[in-house]
């Protein structure tokens, strides 16, 4: 249901194809490559679907919004994750591009957490592995991480210039308050225009072939002053937007630095999700993707 375009007003036809099946998975491969079936279901892309106009349940941006959600689910879903780890779902190799998973090996002593790549593993891949990026200690890195988004808030100078960038830039590239009033009135007047030479048609002062001409130069101009309307007023969205989230963002780091040594790790865990996009390891350097939640 959260998936079906039908939803939003798009009812689509041919969703699906049927195409030769290109993977040779673990148990095909057990089974000396042999598939019982020679074609599988692959979807479509949406352009080559065909979109009947259905009534809407809910608006384009609600089901836009669900489809993030579900992306974001699927990324950082558990499965069957018996103890969380604070960076689960949120590793990629910089080498290869496949994620990182945990993994344990024992000591004489104690058992140890590694950070994984998946294409190191030679089982996985039919031609061995893919990737030489080695093993991690997963405390160690969580520490890292944990510190480094602390340390980012505490200091807080980042954050405010990039709201602050935002900010000039929707206000170096939208028109002022007094561009969208004269854009008011400028609506007003080509509606007062088209509503005249309408009438004069009817009372016959103005023929067929007049009206034809003049009306599309009438609608273009109306369709501009509209668009430029719809962007001001988005602008103006936008600045109240980063206000809220600076405000937000300061009473979120004034409790956050009260009670960073005392949150678990799903807490934790909830926070990194927030702030960093994802991860990116390499076998000498780590790159931190970090990203500034908009309030909707």
């Amino acid at each position: 249901m959260l998936r079906n375009p039908a939803y939003e007003g798009k009812a689509c036809y041919g969703k699906t194809e049927q195409s030769p099946r290109q993977r040779i998975t673990r148990p095909l491969r057990q089974k000396n490559g042999i598939a019982n079936r020679t074609n599988c279901h692959r979807d479509r892309s949406r352009a080559d679907c065909i979109e009947v106009a259905v009534p809407a349940l809910v608006s384009e941006e609600t089901f836009a919004l669900a489809q993030e959600q579900l992306s974001k689910n699927k990324h950082h879903s558990p499965h069957r994750t018996i103890e969380p780890t604070l960076l689960q779902g949120m590793l990629v190799c910089q080498q290869c591009g496949y994620a990182l998973y945990r993994s344990s090996t024992r000591t004489s002593k104690r058992k140890l957490y590694y950070y994984r790549c998946l294409g190191s593993d030679a089982y996985r891949h039919f031609k061995g592995a893919l990737c030489t990026n080695r093993p991690v200690r997963s405390d160690y890195l969580d520490q890292f991480v944990w510190d480094q988004i602390i340390g980012l808030l505490n200091n807080g100078t980042l954050i405010q210039a990039e709201i602050d960038r935002r900010k000039e830039v929707a206000r170096n590239t939208d028109p002022p308050r007094q561009r969208s009033e004269t854009l008011r009135r400028e609506q007003a007047r080509l509606g007062n225009n088209v509503a005249r030479l309408i009438t004069a048609y009817q009372e016959g002062l103005v023929s067929l072939a007049q009206l034809r001409q003049r009306m599309p130069e009438l609608n273009k101009k109306s369709q501009s002053v509209e668009s430029e309307l719809q962007s001001l007023e988005t602008a103006a969205v936008d600045q109240a937007r980063y206000l809220q989230l600076a405000e937000s963002l300061d009473g979120f780091r004034i409790k956050l630095r009260e009670r960073a040594k005392t949150l678990d790790v799903c807490e934790r865990q909830q926070i990194l999700r927030l702030l960093v996009k994802e991860v990116l390891v390499a076998a000498d350097s780590l790159t931190i993707r970090q990203s500034i939640p908009i309030p909707l």
